[in-house]
Protein backbone atom coordinates (compact mmCIF):
# COMPACT_ATOMS: atom_id res chain seq x y z
CA UNK A 1 0.00 0.00 0.00
CA UNK A 2 1.12 3.74 -0.74
CA UNK A 3 -0.41 6.79 0.56
CA UNK A 4 0.99 9.96 -1.03
CA UNK A 5 0.52 13.43 -2.87
CA UNK A 6 -0.59 12.75 -6.67
CA UNK A 7 2.08 15.09 -7.62
CA UNK A 8 4.68 12.05 -5.51
CA UNK A 9 3.92 9.61 -8.21
CA UNK A 10 7.04 9.62 -10.62
CA UNK A 11 8.57 8.13 -7.07
CA UNK A 12 6.59 4.53 -6.89
CA UNK A 13 5.89 4.39 -10.94
CA UNK A 14 8.72 4.02 -13.15
CA UNK A 15 7.42 2.11 -15.82
CA UNK A 16 6.71 4.36 -19.64
CA UNK A 17 2.90 3.45 -19.52
CA UNK A 18 2.45 5.39 -16.42
CA UNK A 19 3.02 8.79 -18.07
CA UNK A 20 0.27 7.93 -20.16
CA UNK A 21 -1.59 6.99 -17.43
CA UNK A 22 -1.08 9.94 -15.02
CA UNK A 23 -1.29 12.22 -18.46
CA UNK A 24 -5.05 10.76 -19.02
CA UNK A 25 -6.09 10.96 -15.41
CA UNK A 26 -5.64 14.94 -15.52
CA UNK A 27 -8.64 15.00 -18.21
CA UNK A 28 -10.73 13.75 -15.01
CA UNK A 29 -12.84 16.24 -13.17
CA UNK A 30 -15.86 17.11 -10.74
CA UNK A 31 -17.86 16.96 -14.42
CA UNK A 32 -16.78 13.62 -15.65
CA UNK A 33 -19.50 11.47 -15.82
CA UNK A 34 -19.40 8.36 -13.24
CA UNK A 35 -18.75 5.23 -14.99
CA UNK A 36 -15.65 3.18 -16.56
CA UNK A 37 -13.44 4.92 -19.44
CA UNK A 38 -11.28 2.10 -20.85
CA UNK A 39 -8.90 3.19 -23.91
CA UNK A 40 -5.82 0.93 -23.09
CA UNK A 41 -6.01 -3.02 -22.21
CA UNK A 42 -3.67 -2.44 -19.51
CA UNK A 43 -5.11 0.10 -17.34
CA UNK A 44 -8.85 1.98 -17.15
CA UNK A 45 -10.21 4.44 -14.91
CA UNK A 46 -13.67 3.71 -12.86
CA UNK A 47 -15.12 7.50 -11.99
CA UNK A 48 -17.93 7.03 -9.43
CA UNK A 49 -19.84 8.77 -6.20
CA UNK A 50 -21.12 7.95 -3.24
CA UNK A 51 -22.24 9.06 0.23
CA UNK A 52 -19.67 8.02 2.79
CA UNK A 53 -21.09 5.83 5.65
CA UNK A 54 -20.68 5.09 9.60
CA UNK A 55 -20.61 1.33 8.62
CA UNK A 56 -19.58 -0.34 5.48
CA UNK A 57 -19.81 -3.52 4.34
CA UNK A 58 -16.96 -3.71 1.30
CA UNK A 59 -13.56 -5.82 2.26
CA UNK A 60 -12.05 -6.77 -1.23
CA UNK A 61 -8.71 -7.27 -2.76
CA UNK A 62 -8.03 -7.93 -6.38
CA UNK A 63 -5.35 -10.28 -7.95
CA UNK A 64 -5.17 -8.92 -11.08
CA UNK A 65 -5.34 -5.02 -10.87
CA UNK A 66 -3.66 -2.53 -9.12
CA UNK A 67 -5.94 -0.08 -7.27
CA UNK A 68 -4.48 3.63 -7.35
CA UNK A 69 -7.76 5.37 -5.56
CA UNK A 70 -7.77 9.00 -5.93
CA UNK A 71 -11.05 11.41 -4.91
CA UNK A 72 -11.81 15.02 -6.34
CA UNK A 73 -14.00 16.13 -4.13
CA UNK A 74 -15.18 14.61 -0.24
CA UNK A 75 -13.19 12.78 2.35
CA UNK A 76 -12.88 9.28 3.16
CA UNK A 77 -11.44 6.85 5.43
CA UNK A 78 -10.16 3.18 4.69
CA UNK A 79 -9.11 0.27 6.96
CA UNK A 80 -6.89 -2.16 5.81
CA UNK A 81 -6.64 -5.38 6.93
CA UNK A 82 -4.00 -8.47 7.15
CA UNK A 83 -4.60 -11.92 5.96
CA UNK A 84 -5.15 -13.35 9.39
CA UNK A 85 -8.33 -10.23 10.53
CA UNK A 86 -11.08 -11.64 8.04
CA UNK A 87 -12.88 -14.44 6.72
CA UNK A 88 -13.15 -14.86 2.72
CA UNK A 89 -17.42 -14.29 2.41
CA UNK A 90 -17.45 -14.11 -1.17
CA UNK A 91 -14.54 -16.20 -3.19
CA UNK A 92 -12.43 -14.87 -5.79
CA UNK A 93 -14.42 -13.70 -9.16
CA UNK A 94 -12.38 -13.48 -12.34
CA UNK A 95 -14.38 -11.59 -14.23
CA UNK A 96 -14.52 -8.74 -11.46
CA UNK A 97 -11.15 -9.21 -10.39
CA UNK A 98 -12.24 -9.16 -6.67
CA UNK A 99 -12.49 -11.36 -3.74
CA UNK A 100 -14.59 -10.11 -0.68
CA UNK A 101 -14.47 -10.60 2.57
CA UNK A 102 -16.09 -10.36 6.37
CA UNK A 103 -13.92 -8.83 9.22
CA UNK A 104 -13.10 -10.40 12.09
CA UNK A 105 -10.51 -8.63 13.88
CA UNK A 106 -9.75 -4.75 13.88
CA UNK A 107 -7.83 -3.30 10.96
CA UNK A 108 -3.76 -3.07 11.09
CA UNK A 109 -4.17 0.94 9.94
CA UNK A 110 -6.84 3.32 8.25
CA UNK A 111 -5.80 6.21 6.18
CA UNK A 112 -8.04 9.17 5.44
CA UNK A 113 -8.17 10.29 1.63
CA UNK A 114 -8.61 13.51 0.78
CA UNK A 115 -8.14 15.41 -2.97
CA UNK A 116 -4.79 15.73 -3.56
CA UNK A 117 -3.65 12.66 -2.68
CA UNK A 118 -3.98 9.03 -3.82
CA UNK A 119 -3.80 5.34 -2.08
CA UNK A 120 -2.27 2.88 -3.95
CA UNK A 121 -3.48 -1.01 -2.98
CA UNK A 122 -1.68 -3.73 -4.39
CA UNK A 123 -2.96 -7.46 -4.42
CA UNK A 124 -1.90 -8.16 -1.21
CA UNK A 125 -3.69 -5.15 0.27
CA UNK A 126 -7.33 -6.22 1.76
CA UNK A 127 -8.77 -2.74 1.89
CA UNK A 128 -12.54 -1.45 3.42
CA UNK A 129 -13.56 1.87 2.04
CA UNK A 130 -17.05 3.90 2.36
CA UNK A 131 -16.11 5.45 5.76
CA UNK A 132 -17.13 8.79 6.70
CA UNK A 133 -14.18 11.10 8.43
CA UNK A 134 -14.84 11.57 11.98
CA UNK A 135 -18.44 10.25 11.96
CA UNK A 136 -19.60 13.30 9.12
CA UNK A 137 -21.20 11.23 5.94
CA UNK A 138 -20.79 13.28 2.77
CA UNK A 139 -21.07 13.16 -1.01
CA UNK A 140 -17.38 12.36 -2.68
CA UNK A 141 -16.61 11.86 -6.23
CA UNK A 142 -13.33 9.85 -6.61
CA UNK A 143 -11.70 7.88 -9.60
CA UNK A 144 -10.26 4.35 -9.39
CA UNK A 145 -7.17 3.82 -11.75
CA UNK A 146 -7.27 -0.09 -12.49
CA UNK A 147 -3.95 -0.81 -13.41
CA UNK A 148 -2.98 -4.30 -14.36
CA UNK A 149 -0.23 -5.75 -11.98
CA UNK A 150 2.61 -6.78 -14.45
CA UNK A 151 3.76 -3.03 -14.39
CA UNK A 152 4.37 -3.02 -10.78
CA UNK A 153 6.99 -6.61 -11.04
Amino acid sequence: MIVDKIENWKIYFKAPIFEEIFSEFKKFNLNTPNGVYKNNNDFYFKVMSYETKLESTIIESHRREVDVQILLSGKENMKIYDSKDFQISQVYDEESDCQFYKKINNPITEINLEPGYMAVFFPDDIHHPQFAVNNKIEKLKKIVIKINEKFFT
